[in-house]
């Protein structure tokens, strides 16, 4: 498979997932949803950013090395030593954490996925086994985040007379 088809496949199922619950207003998959607090989306958020920049780091080596500050850590990622495990591995269970409330057969999924791509990235194993794995979490994280994650409901105004 060629790299860029795939990334650009992930980065449509990104937009689809998001347009599909933004379209909706809501999880997509009301009954099973979970309310996740502010600071759980957050910690999930940056906690995800992270991953991003580990993938980023590996496969796009060219781009995140042109921006100077990020240089010596993208180095450190590439190097696939303590620094790269520590940078993938924490993330990856702060997404867990942060996610824990979801429903727990896709959070069991989400944690797999996750463990998939760790595996597959630092033993031995085929690109074309460790991108499987990315695009399964990728295409999980997605529909967790569209179909299960509810952010925690506004208080309701009470009605004036």
């Amino acid at each position: 498979m060629e790299q860029p088809f795939f990334w650009a496949a992930l980065a449509a199922t990104a937009v689809v997932g998001a347009s599909a619950r933004l379209a909706a207003g809501r999880p997509l998959w009301r009954g099973r949803s979970s309310v996740l607090r502010p600071w759980e989306l957050v910690l999930a958020g940056v906690a995800l950013l992270a991953l991003v920049f580990h993938c980023a780091a590996m496969f796009f080596a060219t781009w995140v090395g042109g921006v100077p500050f990020l240089t010596a850590p993208a180095a450190s990622v590439r190097a696939l030593g303590t620094a790269s495990q520590l940078a993938y591995w924490l993330p990856a269970v702060v997404v867990v954490f942060a996610a824990r409330r979801v429903w727990p057969p896709a959070l069991s999924v989400l944690t797999g996925t996750l463990v998939g791509v760790g595996v597959t990235m630092f033993w031995s194993f085929d690109l074309t086994t460790h991108l499987g794995w990315i695009a399964a979490a990728v295409a999980v994280i997605v529909a967790i985040s569209a179909g299960l994650v509810a952010p925690r409901p506004l208080p309701a105004s009470s009605p004036t007379r």
